[in-house]
């Protein structure tokens, strides 16, 4: 991969912790991301972080709740 910046590392380690995405896929997310206006990329770290902090699976069902 090469060396990058320590965060953006973290990033591309971040995508490859995703099902289905290798080295290749999370390196191009990654730089994808470091293309993104600042708004819109605030805004995927805040739709990240709201799913992760509102949504639950259902202890009756398992749906997404």
């Amino acid at each position: 991969m090469g060396e990058v910046a320590e965060p953006v590392g973290r990033l591309i380690e971040g995508f490859r912790k995703l099902p289905g995405i290798g080295a290749k896929s999370a390196q191009r997310m990654a730089f994808h991301v470091l293309k993104m206006d600042s708004d819109a990329a605030e805004q995927l770290a805040a739709a990240i972080v709201d799913v992760k902090r509102s949504i639950r699976h259902c202890s009756v069902c398992s749906n997404l709740t």
